[in-house]
Parts: structure tokens; C-alpha cells; sequence
């Protein structure tokens, strides 16, 4: 069984796409020493694996993501733009270029890019893994957050980020809650919503294909409909080009 990193190599990260598009793709892990040989082997066969000296938990994912966004800043100094997304997101990463193409002159801009997540009530269920208690967080509603799907930020909302990121805040496991609510509201940083690129229960191939969505959740069985979606992209493509060459 392929695991999801080498599906999105083999689809939309495929290096022949990814080159052609200008854009890089790595892939961020904590640490688990029952897939550790596996995980050895393809850091150093692919070379675009970077595992992080913390527990790869629930827990830890705002610690996580933080200090992948650091090795993305020491590695890329620099870039108009960094995308985080997860790995059972499939992107269609031609509708993204066309995206960060019309974000370009707004790439100095202190925002994030995303789904925004407006007014969401804390959760005080304890049973839930979400939940949080008044002592650890007094506000009864988070700050605006992005869904940590995928969301885009520039090198301005990066920096600024990890200059807060030692800062002493309420902890809030929930990783997008964190990074894009907790440390974006003491950063100043806003906010720009494109809900409307993102899909979550239904993913539509027609919708995808035209680039009406550019991040759909697969959720459940991600390597197989990433695999059917993106050969649907592809063969989309294959007879768009096929017709503009007049054939």
C-alpha cells in the first residue's frame, strides 16, 4: 500500500508538474520509532522529507507546524509564498499557480489566504479532543483562524509568525487555531477569506478540473480518489491542450 507522500509525488506534486510550475513540495513528520526505517529510507532516497525531534501527537501539532514553517524560512528564505496543507488535501496545483499569480502584488501583505473560520465557540465538552477549559482559556469564541487544511502566507505573515512563536500564549492543541488565530491576533496579522476554492464533503472532479476548487479534503481513502481526481485533471488537461493545438 502506497502511503500518501508518495501518491501526491506520483499526482499533483509530481516533480515534472511541480518544476514546470516553479514550486516545491517537502513533507514534515514528528517522530514515531514504529515507522522510523521506513521513513529513514525515504529521507534519503527522495530528499524532500524533513522529521522533526518531537513526538508526532495531536498535542504537539502546533509545536509541529512551527518549526516546519522554520525549516521552510531557513530553507527557502525569502518566497512570495509558503502554502501548509495536509496530506489528504488534493491540490490542483495549476489553479493554485493562477491564485499566487493574482496574489503577487499582494505578496507583502500581512494575511493569510484561506478558509477562514469566523466566530467558532470554544469547546467545553470534555469527552472532546477539542476540548479546553475557562482556567486555560478564559474567551468563550477563538480569534479568526484559517482551516489547517491548507492555507497561504507570505514571507512577512512567516517571519512575523515565527517571531512570536516563544511568546507565552494560552496553548490551544488545535494547530490552525494556534498558528492562524492565537499568534495571527498578537501579530496584527488579518485575514483573507477564499472559502469559496475549498471542498470538503463533496468533491466534485468537474469542480476541481476547472479550477473552481482548488483544495478538496478526501478524508478516508485520500490515495485512491487522489489518484482518480488527478488522473481526471490530467486527461482534462490532455484534451485542453489537444485542442488549442488543433488537433
Amino acid at each position: 500500500m502506497k502511503n500518501l507522500a508518495q501518491v501526491i509525488r506520483e499526482t499533483w506534486g509530481h516533480p515534472a508538474v511541480t518544476k514546470l510550475l516553479g514550486v516545491s513540495v517537502a513533507f514534515g513528520l514528528g517522530t514515531d520509532p514504529s515507522f522510523q526505517r521506513p521513513v529513514d529510507w525515504e529521507a534519503e532516497t527522495m530528499g524532500d522529507v524533513y522529521q522533526l525531534a518531537l513526538q508526532d501527537a495531536y498535542r504537539a501539532l502546533p509545536w509541529k507546524i512551527l518549526d516546519l514553517l522554520r525549516v521552510a524560512s531557513a530553507a527557502c528564505g525569502p518566497v512570495p509564498f509558503v502554502l501548509k496543507t495536509d496530506d489528504d488535501v488534493f491540490i490542483n496545483v495549476y489553479a493554485l499557480r493562477d491564485l499566487l499569480e493574482d496574489l503577487r502584488d499582494r505578496s507583502d501583505e500581512k494575511n493569510f489566504w484561506c478558509l477562514v473560520w469566523e466566530g467558532m465557540p470554544v469547546i467545553r465538552t470534555n469527552h472532546s479532543k477539542w476540548y479546553l477549559s475557562k482556567e486555560k482559556y478564559g474567551e468563550d469564541l477563538y480569534p479568526h483562524y484559517c482551516s489547517g487544511s491548507a492555507y497561504i502566507l507570505n514571507s512577512v505573515v512567516l517571519e512575523a509568525i515565527l517571531g512570536l512563536s516563544n511568546r507565552t500564549l494560552p496553548f490551544v492543541s488545535a494547530e490552525d487555531v494556534h498558528v492562524t488565530g492565537m499568534l495571527a491576533r498578537e501579530a496584527g496579522i488579518g485575514h483573507v477569506q477564499i472559502g469559496n476554492r475549498y471542498a470538503f464533503a463533496s468533491t466534485d472532479e468537474e469542480k476541481i478540473a476547472s479550477g473552481q476548487t482548488i483544495f478538496a479534503h478526501l478524508g478516508p481513502d485520500a490515495d485512491i480518489r487522489m489518484e482518480q481526481i488527478w488522473n481526471y485533471l490530467a486527461s482534462k488537461k490532455e484534451k485542453t491542450n489537444r485542442s488549442s493545438d488543433g488537433l
